[in-house]
């Protein structure tokens, strides 16, 4: 048995039939893809069960920068940590990534989820990713438009029942400071580097956002959901400073914490689990949760929502029972 506790954030007591530590494409060669999980940090997954198959560990940790007028082209290896390649481009001069500081996992899970935070989507400097599949055993390389980026999503997110494994990230970044200052908690401020943003970023995120290695958790629970935007003005109609960003097409996205917090479930606690009293998009693990406590509180917070407000909420986190990967409906 393979013990998949140090690779999961929510910090569950789940285990793998086996696990394989890939440093290499080389090393992908010798896997067979019959029941595989592919996992980096595991800061977006949750274990409903103990899997029966393999797990990788993707390793692959190579860096290469070249300079190309004043940009970038930056090639990460897909296990590197995603900060610490932030806070290693920024040392250099090469920016972009600073509004995505402190947002825990690899660089080869961050275009499965399009991760995105403080107005930035990391798939907007993504030009290229290389990917391994298991099923033919060959490489692959994913154009921009290829990796069909949208909101928390990807071509291989939608796309499970191909077993692809990335292998690295390209992207174009910029030798010129220019901030992104969408986001509310950012348009009140002036930032002489990106250095400094990316302290700010980073603060604004300890304010709301727990230590996995303190609270057990899997950062954001939920998406924001994309709705119609008469239902959004209905909501405006009856409360104050209702979180809303337009989407165009006459669709809007509304901020779910804000949805979580009206229908009574911000900080609330069912056995071994909750949601944290600063932001309840997050559920976290109080100590010694098992995994049924988490799906039972996701699905409460799912249903008090819907009744409140009649608006479904969608899990963000990549769920895996016994069998492999599996969607929300079918828990």
């Amino acid at each position: 048995m393979f013990n998949l506790c140090p690779y999961n954030t929510f910090g569950l007591q789940v285990h793998a039939d086996d696990g394989i530590i890939i440093n290499n494409v080389t090393d992908l060669r010798k896997v067979h893809a019959d029941n595989v999980i592919i996992l980096g940090h595991g800061s977006d997954v949750l274990f409903t069960d103990d899997y029966k198959g393999t797990v990788i560990i993707n390793q692959i940790k190579e860096l290469s920068v070249e300079k190309n007028g004043d940009d970038y082209i930056v090639k990460a290896g897909s296990g590197l940590i995603l900060d610490d390649l932030i806070s290693t481009l920024i040392s250099r001069g090469i920016y972009g990534l600073e509004n995505l500081s402190s947002i825990p996992g690899t660089v080869g899970a961050a275009p499965i989820q399009n991760v995105g935070a403080y107005g930035v989507e990391i798939g907007e400097f993504i030009t290229e990713v290389k990917v391994y599949d298991l099923q033919r055993h060959i490489q692959e390389t994913f154009t921009n438009e290829q990796c069909k980026f949208g909101y928390r999503s990807s071509y291989f997110k939608k796309h499970k029942e191909r077993k692809l494994v990335i292998t690295q990230v390209t992207f174009k970044l910029s030798s010129v400071f220019s901030p992104k200052l969408i986001y509310k908690g950012l348009q009140d401020e002036s930032f002489e580097s990106a250095l400094d943003l990316r302290n700010k970023v980073i603060e604004l995120r300890n304010k709301k956002l727990p230590d996995p290695k303190i609270a057990g958790n899997a950062g954001s629970f939920f998406k924001n959901p994309i709705v119609n935007s008469n239902i959004a003005k209905d909501l405006e109609s009856q409360y104050d400073h209702v979180p809303v960003y337009p989407m165009g097409d006459g669709m809007c996205k509304i901020a779910a914490g804000w949805l979580i917090e009206k229908a009574g479930c911000k900080g609330i606690t069912h056995g071994n689990v909750g949601t944290w009293d600063k932001q309840s998009l997050v559920i976290v693990n109080r100590g010694g949760a098992k995994p049924f406590e988490i799906v039972a509180l996701a699905k409460y917070i799912m249903a008090e929502v819907f009744n409140k407000f009649g608006i479904k909420l969608d899990p963000e986190v990549r769920t895996y029972d016994a069998q492999g990967e599996v969607s929300w409906e079918n828990l």
